[in-house]
């Protein structure tokens, strides 16, 4: 009948305990299930043989950590940060990326928008090694390696190149210099070398207000400054070794010197970010201790014409002048904080003052 049910006495504990004893049995051979991984995402810049180290370094660790995976985020910092902040905003225990390398620019933004989790000394215990202009304020990441940023010429129509950072606001060169808009490292040269410095700017805008039109034209692309120094339209430009160093192995007709004054040393860094996981961020720092290896580190800035945050001797036999690990030694260390937190202001000074000038 319906809503009737019909139990024989025992049976139905019976067949409870046959139930509960099959699957045990069955369990016990079944294979034990694995762990969960402990996932990561690392970003890395895309090109010029910057991905080959870290991946190289990645692959090794992941053979004797199988609970470990590691993805890559392959781009550039312009490009990911904002998606990075954004991310933090949206949830700041869900970070975007877990590390990487981020360049001096990014790196100080950073500190502001309290992106980075300082590293653990006992963890990376090359932090203590690392020469003092490397480090980073509380830990917050590590010196990796510097590009340096001298004055690059086209050798078809320079034949003497300039060796001094004041070629720029110099009226040998009026119309022939060239360099980024919004590129602040010429107006704190200038006021530096004027008397000034990033929290006194006045002097540097005074200089080249008066020599504004030594400015041929400040391009937003590495092609387009490119193009205009390999055509002759602008013969000097402030610029970054590395990235002069792959233009002229492809045959552009480019030289590069490190001004008497130094070069400016441009810092890259490697970096966790806030929000990840007490797992995730041990990985990272043991990551990051193989990266910091003298043969990790001078293999990578071989590969990308940089001067590595631990030069050798070997090392600066095999690099091009320009890129001689003793270019630190002389090399010029910009308040970038500081340069960051007046940026806004710069450019609406730069605009009115010397843009409207050239």
């Amino acid at each position: 009948m319906r809503g009737m049910r019909t139990m024989i006495p025992g049976v139905g504990i019976l067949a409870v305990g046959l139930v509960m004893a099959l699957g045990a049995g069955l369990m016990s051979l079944m294979p034990a299930t694995a762990g969960a991984k402990v996932k990561l995402t690392m970003f890395i810049w895309a090109g010029a043989n910057q991905g080959v180290v870290p991946r190289e370094v990645v692959a090794k660790y992941l053979k004797t950590h199988p609970d470990v995976e590691i993805e890559f985020w392959e781009s550039t910092n312009a490009a990911t940060y904002p998606k990075m902040l954004a991310a933090k905003q949206a949830d700041p225990n869900a970070p975007l990326v877990n590390f990487g390398y981020f360049n001096v620019d990014l790196s100080n933004r950073g500190d502001g928008d309290d992106m980075w989790v300082p590293l653990d000394p006992a963890r990376v215990p090359a932090l203590g090694r690392l020469p003092a202009p490397m480090r980073r304020p509380g830990n917050r990441g590590t010196g990796y390696g510097i590009i340096n940023v001298g004055l690059m010429y086209n050798k078809n129509l320079v034949k003497e190149p300039p060796t001094s950072w004041t070629a720029l606001w110099d009226p040998k060169w009026r119309g022939k210099v060239v360099f980024f808009d919004n590129n602040f490292m010429p107006l704190v040269l200038a006021a530096r070398l004027s008397g000034g410095s990033e929290k006194q700017i006045d002097p540097g805008f005074r200089v080249w207000a008066e020599h504004a039109q030594n400015i041929r034209a400040l391009p937003t692309t590495n092609d387009a400054l490119k193009n205009i120094l390999v055509t002759g339209e602008a013969q000097i430009a402030p610029w970054f070794s590395a990235i002069w160093k792959f233009w002229a192995d492809e045959g552009a007709p480019l030289g590069f010197v490190n001004p008497k004054e130094g070069a400016i040393a441009f810092p890259i860094y490697l970096q966790i970010v806030k929000g990840s996981t007490p797992d995730q961020i041990r990985v990272a720092e043991e990551v990051i201790n193989e990266l910091l290896t003298v043969e990790s580190n001078s293999r990578y800035a071989l590969l990308t014409n940089n001067i590595p945050a631990f030069p050798t001797p070997k090392l600066a036999e095999a690099v091009d002048p320009a890129l001689n690990p003793k270019v630190l030694e002389s090399a010029i260390w910009l308040d970038w904080a500081t340069m960051g937190e007046k940026a806004s202001e710069w450019r609406q000074r730069w605009e009115k003052e010397v843009k409207s000038r050239m």
